[in-house]
């Protein structure tokens, strides 16, 4: 590594964000590595958040030869198979993908150590694994079974890929006995009849630099085009023009060193590559069938970067981002890997140079809404959250230790003075509020997609205060800083959630309507209150945690429940917020409706009741909201159907349920950017 100042530096900047600075070199690497090459699959994969690398780096005794091991399922790093049920109910396909990588800290390429990971590798995807295997290898193997199973396979696209990484410092001389290895390995692999698609890559110190400056996106692309046209001047635009190329130029950019996707290039759009449907279908039947008509059926590409500059035909693009295209992009670049002949498909390009975030975003709202983009994919760009970023900034002017909204993906990678346990971003925000302020610790581990879906009336609501929001972020950050720099119950990792709601509950008690901004301020401020002391906020989180294991003790010896059923359990969320209302003699926590605020929601159905009279649901959470014809009168039922209504809640006398009370149909743009809800 001596002979490696850059990669020296950036590993010495890894551990100083992460907080890793008192880790021995050897597994600091490890962690280091495995970041950089699955990155390089999720860029927004890891984050101040340390459960998924924490996850993913499985050395140490017992490791069997991995050091780390992802399993992504359509393009997304999971940790769980809740994960998994969600992902694939969302998109109703399965592409999986099993990544292995193995790292050493020194510049050799041991045959030996070679050998030891891929008997690993192929220990773990066998039928009966026969090696013993450390507690996190088997829980991936949990996962795998989970993927193999025919709930699952009846949603594969495809077999499982296999992709494995032998990192060294050294430089990789092609050596023979060792790619005899590598072969002998795939084809043992693909004999199990599972597995397709079987890579294993040697990174050496070059390859490992060009990843790391592929994940910030520090490269330039060029394409050959046919004809370029330059646009009309915009201001806060340096300069734009529409390319017309060809697909195999364009996939140029697409495509890495390693043959994969650029995965960095699609940061700022809206939505992932949505599979094999009925659009990006007809994608490739045009590239097959009919390649001269694809530029008149297609929107094309648009690009925004940081400069362009045209000779002769020729485009170099510094630090591309594609924010409209997502789909075409992973259409062409499967349709090359698959053999394909791209090179007669005529593309339209336009590229965007601009330093101006604003009009970036506004490029990325304004191109994806002439597509069928999810609502939830727009999330961050509401005001709610700008708003929220702002107050982010201006609330830690004041405290010694500041924390950012990373609103939008790598909003702060140019900022060195930000470590990476210092950014929330939606996903943190939205699953840790869930649990802290919601008292849902056990939803907390579902993707913020469907947070954001089934929490749409409750969740960043535009009259609701930031501070709540802000309070979720920073008690995050002080218990983060607590499991990686005080070696506080490591063993309580995977429930974060649950000790924040415990937290809170052992400060302030019962939760005030949230969308009653002076209660709820005077309540967080308490809260905030505490977490200025580092005394006093690990003395708290010292007692939460007790409490957590006096319940689990509860749960599994008095009450007989198992001690694998628990994260996900609302009923040992009610046993914690229970024992943790007695340590502190607190009354019963509830979040009630409120009767004077004005909600936002969609209807799933219109339908008769018995009496003939029109009635229907509003999708809420946790319970629909029925309302009829008798307290709605001016309302056109037989419209309503999947559109955004606003309305006030009340309670139904019949059965104690919601009942939504004046209720009135939003026009389309206000529904856009009020409602997440979806039928």
């Amino acid at each position: 590594m001596t002979n490696e100042p850059i990669i020296n530096a950036r590993f010495k900047k890894f551990k100083e964000n992460y907080g890793l600075t008192g880790m021995a070199d050897g597994d600091a690497f490890e962690r280091f590595v495995n970041n950089a090459i699955l990155t390089s699959h999720q860029p927004d994969a890891f984050s101040a958040d340390s459960e998924l690398l924490e996850k993913i780096c499985v050395g140490g005794l017992g490791d069997t030869g991995i050091d780390g091991l992802a399993i992504k399922v359509n393009g997304l790093l999971i940790k769980s198979s809740e994960e998994i049920d969600d992902i694939v109910k969302k998109f109703r396909r399965a592409n999986v993908e099993f990544i292995f990588l193995q790292s050493k800290y020194k510049d050799k390429f041991e045959a030996s150590e070679l050998n030891t990971f891929i008997a690993g590798v192929r220990n773990f995807l066998s039928a009966t694994p026969a090696i013993p295997m450390n507690e996190k290898l088997q829980e991936f193997l949990g996962i795998k079974d989970h993927l193999l199973s025919d709930e699952i396979t009846y949603f594969w696209e495809n077999n499982p890929s296999v992709r494995m990484y032998y990192v060294a410092m050294g430089k990789w001389r092609n050596l023979q006995h060792h790619q005899a290895l590598a072969d002998q390995a795939k084809a043992d692999i693909k004999s199990l009849n599972v597995y397709e698609n079987v890579e294993l890559h040697f990174v050496d110190s070059d390859s490992l630099k060009t990843t790391l400056d592929n994940n910030e996106n520090n490269f330039t692309a060029f394409i050959e085009a046919i004809d370029t046209m330059g646009l009309t001047p915009v201001n806060g635009v340096d300069d734009s023009c529409v390319a017309l190329c060809k697909a195999d130029e364009f996939a140029k950019i697409l495509t890495s060193e390693e043959g994969v996707i650029r995965k960095s290039l699609f940061d700022d759009n809206v939505r992932d590559f949505q599979g094999e449907n009925s659009v990006n279908n007809e994608i490739l039947d045009t590239i097959k069938t009919d390649p001269s008509k694809f530029i008149l059926l297609n929107n094309g590409i648009t690009i925004v970067c940081d400069e362009f500059t045209i000779n002769n035909r020729r485009l170099k693009i510094v630090n591309p981002q594609i924010v409209n295209g997502c789909q075409t992009s992973h259409v062409i670049f499967s349709a090359k890997t698959n053999g394909n002949d791209i090179s007669q498909v005529p593309l339209n390009v336009k590229v965007i140079s601009t330093k101006d975030p604003e009009i970036s975003n506004d490029i990325v709202r304004g191109t994806n809404r002439q597509n069928n983009v999810l609502e939830e994919a727009f999330e961050a760009t509401k005001a709610f959250h700008k708003d929220l970023e702002a107050f982010f900034n201006s609330y830690c002017l004041d405290l010694p230790e500041k924390i950012y909204y990373e609103r939008r993906a790598k909003q702060y990678v140019h900022n060195p003075t930000i470590k990476q346990t210092q950014k929330m971003n939606l996903r943190i925000v939205t699953q840790y509020f869930t649990g802290m302020f919601l008292n849902k610790p056990h939803l907390s581990h579902r993707h913020e997609s469907f947070l954001l879906r089934e929490l749409s009336n409750i969740l960043y609501q535009e009259t609701q205060s930031k501070l709540p929001y802000f309070v979720t972020s920073y008690s995050f950050y002080k218990l983060e800083k607590l499991f990686r720099e005080y070696n506080f119950h490591k063993e309580l990792t995977p429930y974060k959630a649950h000790l924040l709601m415990m937290f809170r509950e052992s400060i302030g008690g019962r939760v005030p309507n949230l969308s009653h901004e002076r209660p709820i301020d005077e309540y967080a401020t308490r809260i905030m209150d505490i977490l200025k002391n580092d005394d006093s906020t690990k003395k708290h989180f010292e007692n939460v945690a007790l409490i957590f294991k006096k319940s689990m003790k509860i749960w599994i010896e008095d009450l007989g429940k198992s001690r694998f059923a628990i994260k996900d359990v609302e009923e040992f969320t009610n046993l914690l917020l229970r024992e943790t209302q007695r340590s502190f003699n607190i009354k019963d926590t509830e979040i009630s409706d409120d009767a004077d605020f004005v909600y936002t929601g969609v209807v799933m159905n219109t339908l008769l009741d018995r009496f003939g009279n029109p009635c229907g649901f509003i999708k809420r959470y946790p319970n629909n909201a029925f309302f009829h014809s008798q307290q709605n009168k001016s309302l056109r039922f037989s419209q309503l159907k999947g559109k955004v209504v606003s309305y006030k809640i009340g309670i139904n006398p019949k059965d104690g349920r919601p009942l939504a009370l004046n209720v009135r149909l939003l026009n389309d743009e206000v529904g856009l950017h009020q409602s997440d809800g979806g039928s």
